[in-house]
């Protein structure tokens, strides 16, 4: 296995070593995964090509990632103001998600993938200044990627796309000033902290991020239906770990950068919400339209999500409400 992250990334390597443990055990040690950080066999952007290619057999990464060869692999993995991690699953799992998904991986990449790892709610960004409208990203050089950083170009900022293990170098050599990664967890591991003062919410760009694992297509069709229920219910047993993996130790993360780092947590205005969304919608609109394989895909995507925001409308965000104001009560 190749993975688009280093050994030491929380959260995110341990999904690799998760299923790579979990197939070596439902195989009885018949089927190992020697698990190979990016850098090691080849660059976090190229596990892609190293498993179409059959250089390496599978890899873990995120979807987004395939930006350069087919970018609407990001609807599997991310979409601004898109599902959370619950709702991705829901689609990928029981809305037509993952057979959508089969065609475009094998018929373009050589790829067979499975949902595996989501991050949740992640958080918007660490900059240098108080983001109090628009204007303040003008001039801004962030690290960005995806549909995000296609918005954030297009409102004023210099969007780059850097591979993870890069920002915290160049955050220190101030190649960027500003960046966005993930989650508290997974963010003060990388010492973002360090260089930058404020940490804005909530995470517009990426309301979750999942990740994948991805086989070589001619090495899926040749495991045996046992071997292909290993590699499926391995997938299942590292997400669902993952998922909740990252609530525990974000939320202890978040404590220790604004008790122990004096970190300032700030919350974009409604505003600024309104307009990255209003972008948003057109930059995934215009994705959409790439080719037949992603019209189908937006079409399941939207209806599902438009179906899922109207539930939790109702039930998630009054419920959420209510707890808040238990938490404020002493409860």
């Amino acid at each position: 296995m190749v993975m688009a992250w280093p050994h030491n990334f929380p959260g995110l390597a341990s999904i690799a070593y998760n299923f790579a443990q979990y197939v070596e055990e439902l195989s009885d040690g018949a089927i190992t995964v020697k698990v190979n950080a990016a850098g090691e066999l080849v660059g976090a952007f190229e596990v892609f090509d190293a498993v179409g290619q059959g250089t390496a057999d599978c890899y873990h990464a995120s979807p987004m990632f395939l930006a350069g060869k087919w970018q609407p692999a990001t609807f599997f993995g991310l979409v601004s103001f898109g599902l959370n991690a619950v709702e991705h699953c829901a689609w990928m799992y029981f809305g037509g998600g993952e057979e959508l998904q089969d065609k475009p991986y094998r018929e373009l990449l050589n790829l067979k993938a499975f949902t595996c790892g989501h991050t949740g709610t992640q958080m918007a960004g660490w900059f240098n200044k108080e983001i109090n409208s628009l204007d303040d990203f003008k001039g801004i050089k962030m690290r960005s990627s995806g549909i995000a950083g296609e918005v954030m170009r297009r409102v004023g900022a210099s969007a780059v796309m850097i591979p993870p293990q890069e920002i915290f170098t160049s955050l220190q050599s101030g190649a960027i000033d500003a960046t966005e990664l993930c989650c508290a967890w997974l963010d003060s591991a990388n010492g973002f902290h360090q260089y930058t003062k404020y940490y804005y919410a909530p995470g517009w760009q990426e309301v979750n991020s999942a990740g994948e694992i991805g086989l070589n297509v001619d090495l899926w069709d040749d495991l045996s239906d046992h071997e292909k229920l290993i590699m499926r219910h391995a997938a299942k047993s590292a997400n669902s770990t993952n998922l909740g993996e990252w609530p525990y130790y974000n939320a202890k993360a978040m404590d220790t950068l604004r008790d122990e780092h004096g970190v300032e947590l700030r919350t974009y205005p409604d505003d600024v919400l309104t307009a990255l969304a209003q972008t948003s919608s057109e930059v995934v609109a215009e994705l959409a339209e790439t080719d037949d394989y992603s019209r189908e895909i937006y079409a399941s995507w939207k209806d599902y999500r438009d179906t899922a925001l109207r539930y939790s409308a109702l039930v998630d965000y009054p419920m959420y409400r209510a707890r808040k104001l238990a938490f404020d009560a002493g409860a």
